[in-house]
C-alpha cells in the first residue's frame, strides 16, 4: 500500500496487506489507481473523481494513475485491491459474481430505461449494510459507481424476433445472459479482449456489449452490421479502495472523498452522455438500427420477471438474502424515478 511518498516505490505488493502506517496531517498522501483499460469511457468518472479530490485537498492527496491494465485484467481487480497491489480501481460484479453475489442484482435485465436512476439506486444499495458487507469481506471500501454504461445488442444479421436470437450465436453476460437462459438460448461467454476477433471470425454472430461508447471505441461498429439500441441492462462498475488504505486516511480526507464520491454519481452519467454523442452518431453511420418487434419485446418482458425471481432464488439457495436485496433495489430504484 503506497500512501506516503517516502515509502519505497519498489515495495512488494504482499507487504501492502500489513497494517497501514499512521498519517499525520502534514504528510502528503499518494494513492495508486489502476485501470484495467486504457484512458477511455470506462474510467471517465474515476478520472474526474481523482482530479476533484486532488483539487479539494489542495495537493495533499495525489493519485498515481496507471492505465492499460499492466497490473491485471478486469476480473482480477477485486483481489488486487484486496491485497493492496494498488489502492483503488473499478471492477464489476458481473465479472466477479462469486465475490459480489448480492451486488450483482444491479445487472438484472430490463429493470428500467432510466440509467441515471439506476446508477443512483446502485450507489444507495451498495451502502446498505447487507451489500456493503461484500465489500468489507474483500477488504474494500465502496466509493462510488464508475461508468455505469448501457448494454446493447450488435449483430451480423438483423435480429427482429426471439427466433432470430435463437438462430444467432450470442455473446452475453450479466442480465442479458440471465434472460436469454430463460428463453432457452445458448450464451457464449467470450472475454472482452477476445471478442473482436471472435466476432470477425463469426465464432459469435451477435454480442450484447457496452454501447454506444464502448462499441464505437473498440471498433465493433466496423465489425457488426446491425445495432439494437435498446438498453438490456446497465453494467455495474463500482469503484472501491483498499480498506486498510481507507482506514489510514485522515478524517478530513475521508470526508472529501465521500463528498466527491456522492457527486460523482450524477457527474459520471453526464460525462458518459457527452462522450456518447460522437459514438452514437458514428455507430448510426456504421450500422443499421434494427430493434425487436414490439410483440417480440413484449415476450421478452414477459420472462423478465422470471429471470429476476430465479436470480433471487439462486441467492437464497446459497444462504443469502436474495429476495430481500431484490425487493430493496426495486424500491430504491422506484424512489429515484426508475
Amino acid at each position: 500500500m503506497k500512501l506516503i511518498k517516502t515509502l519505497c516505490a519498489g515495495a512488494l505488493a504482499a507487504a501492502a496487506s500489513l497494517a497501514a502506517p499512521t498519517l499525520s496531517v502534514a504528510e502528503e498522501i499518494n494513492l495508486k489507481y489502476h485501470a484495467f483499460a486504457g484512458v477511455g469511457p470506462s474510467n471517465l468518472a474515476t478520472r474526474w473523481f481523482m482530479d476533484e479530490v486532488e483539487k479539494r485537498t489542495e495537493g495533499k492527496v495525489e493519485f498515481t494513475r496507471i492505465f492499460g491494465g499492466p497490473l491485471g485484467k478486469l476480473s482480477g481487480q477485486p483481489e488486487n485491491i484486496k491485497v493492496g497491489a494498488f489502492d483503488m480501481g473499478e471492477f464489476s460484479p458481473v465479472y466477479n459474481p462469486g465475490l459480489f453475489p448480492l451486488a450483482n442484482v444491479t445487472s438484472l435485465p430490463f429493470m428500467t430505461d432510466n440509467p441515471m436512476a439506476h446508477a443512483q439506486a446502485g450507489h444507495e444499495l451498495f451502502k446498505t449494510p447487507t451489500v456493503e458487507a461484500e465489500f468489507t469481506a474483500m477488504n474494500q471500501k465502496y466509493l462510488f459507481p464508475g461508468q455505469w454504461g448501457s448494454i446493447q445488442l450488435l449483430s451480423h444479421d438483423p435480429i427482429r424476433t426471439i427466433e432470430d436470437l435463437k438462430a444467432a450465436k450470442v455473446r452475453a453476460h450479466g442480465g442479458a445472459a440471465e434472460i436469454l437462459k430463460e428463453l432457452g438460448i445458448t450464451v457464449y461467454g467470450i472475454p472482452w479482449g477476445e471478442l473482436p476477433a471472435a466476432a470477425e471470425r463469426k465464432v459469435v454472430t451477435a454480442a450484447i456489449i457496452g454501447a454506444p461508447a464502448d462499441a464505437y471505441a473498440f471498433g465493433f461498429g466496423e465489425i457488426f452490421s446491425y445495432w439494437d439500441n435498446v438498453d438490456w441492462f446497465y453494467f455495474p462498475m463500482p469503484v472501491s479502495i483498499n480498506l486498510d488504505t481507507w482506514n489510514a486516511l485522515p478524517a478530513d480526507v475521508q470526508a472529501i472523498m465521500e463528498q466527491v464520491g456522492n457527486e460523482t454519481v450524477e457527474k459520471a452519467r453526464t460525462l458518459l452522455e457527452a462522450e456518447e454523442v460522437e459514438a452514437r452518431a458514428a455507430l448510426m453511420e456504421q450500422t443499421e438500427i434494427v430493434n425487436l418487434e414490439p410483440a417480440e419485446q413484449a415476450k421478452m418482458d414477459a420472462v423478465r420477471d422470471a429471470a429476476w425471481q430465479h436470480w433471487a432464488e439462486a441467492r437464497e439457495a446459497e444462504g443469502l438474502p436474495g429476495q430481500a436485496v431484490l425487493d430493496d433495489f426495486r424500491a430504491i430504484l422506484s424512489k429515484h424515478g426508475g
